[in-house]
């Protein structure tokens, strides 16, 4: 069997290779004359599948370790009886986690108290609903709006008028260009002239679901842009960039936890395509541990932070990618390819001693804690 990936997935000698020849690529780099004798083909969202890629191929196989779609043309797929396969919810909680991260950072260079600020959540899906306990657990008013799952009967749920008022609104849909309720630039100046000055705009979905021109003179009239995703990707504005409060490279769902699990679960897809019988769950061998008293304080804010390192990130993408005359997508991909580990809460142990209150709710949000 031959099998071509993207190199940069995950863990990926310890399970595909074991099931034939693995061909590795830059996803950027994939082209049909690799395809051409291929049984299967794996990808992230770099890589655009669809006719002119596919047709003429021996490909039977299409597996994305990521949780969105819109870089496959599933139609011609299911019309040509190729199967495929996503990882839908894989890094979820590390999506969430590092939200959290980017609007404590973003709270603390705005001088902003968290506590007091309303939060909205646009899209309770895999990452939104777990964003949502998160703050929940933190003591936090948290307000959601989602008119797909509200159509569904759901309860719940706000209107984009009451999000549009919060002091803080993050943005956790798919971009859809269809549909009932499209979310392709779904952020423009109509909307955004809604939502008035002196607001957190948080995007850690898709860049897209923002129109970058408005995005950018928004915040030139006084809005606040905390941005992990950005608009026309990888070419990214170095002004807008400059603009954000926060600024990481479309990096909250890479947590090596959330990387494995998605391998993991189009693994298991291909096996049983394939008929294959020999799958196992792909985990981290280990869990690492913080020391408490190497902290400057116990706070909330500073032990996410720690763990959930966005101020190495943002400094790392602004110093790369805020620059003119430099290979923008080389850079941006450097970035990512590059990316240092980091695992999700419920990897970390936290050791040492905290208040009560505190260490019930850092137990809530996933870590372990231990005073020995």
């Amino acid at each position: 069997m031959r099998i071509v990936a993207d190199e940069r997935i995950a863990a990926l000698d310890e399970s595909f290779g074991r099931q034939g020849e693995l061909l590795k690529l830059p996803g950027r780099q994939i082209r049909k004359e690799h395809l051409l004798r291929a049984d299967a083909l794996l990808t992230r969202t770099v890589t655009t599948v669809d006719e002119a890629l596919i047709d003429g191929t021996s490909v039977r196989f299409v597996g994305t370790a990521t949780i969105g779609t819109d870089h496959l043309d599933t139609q011609f797929l299911n019309q040509h009886e190729i199967t495929w396969s996503a990882a839908p919810g894989c890094n979820a909680d590390a999506t969430a986690q590092y939200t959290l991260a980017h609007f404590l950072l973003a709270c603390d260079r705005l001088g902003l108290n968290p506590q007091n600020q309303r939060f909205g959540i646009v899209g309770c899906g895999n990452v939104g609903s777990r964003l949502r306990r998160l703050l929940e657990i933190t003591g936090m008013d948290v307000v959601v709006c989602d008119p797909p799952l509200q159509e569904q009967g759901l309860s719940g749920f706000s209107s984009m008028t009451e999000i549009l008022e919060c002091d803080v609104i993050s943005l956790h849909v798919p971009l859809t260009r269809q549909g009932r309720w499209p979310t392709y630039q779904m952020f423009d100046n109509e909307l955004l002239s809604k939502l008035g000055s002196n607001k957190l705009l948080i995007n850690a979905c898709r860049g897209d679901v923002i129109e970058p021109e408005s995005l950018s003179q928004w915040i030139g009239n006084g809005g606040h842009a905390a941005l992990d995703v950005w608009p026309n990707e990888p070419h990214i504005d170095p002004g807008l960039i400059e603009l954000a409060t926060t600024a990481t490279p479309h990096i909250a769902g890479y947590s090596l936890d959330g990387k494995l699990r998605a391998t993991s679960m189009i693994y298991a897809d291909f096996c049983r395509r394939f008929c294959i019988t020999d799958f196992d769950e792909i985990r981290p061998d280990e869990k690492p541990t913080l020391d408490l008293d190497s902290l400057e304080s116990h706070r909330l804010e500073d032990i996410v932070l720690n763990v959930c390192p966005i101020v190495r990130d943002d400094q790392a993408m602004r110093h790369r990618l805020a620059t003119s005359g430099i290979d923008q997508v080389a850079e941006y991909d450097a970035l990512r390819s590059h990316y240092p580990e980091r695992r999700d809460f419920a990897a970390w142990t936290l050791k040492g001693g905290l208040e009560p209150g505190l260490e019930s709710t850092l137990r809530k949000l996933g870590f372990s804690v231990t005073n020995h």
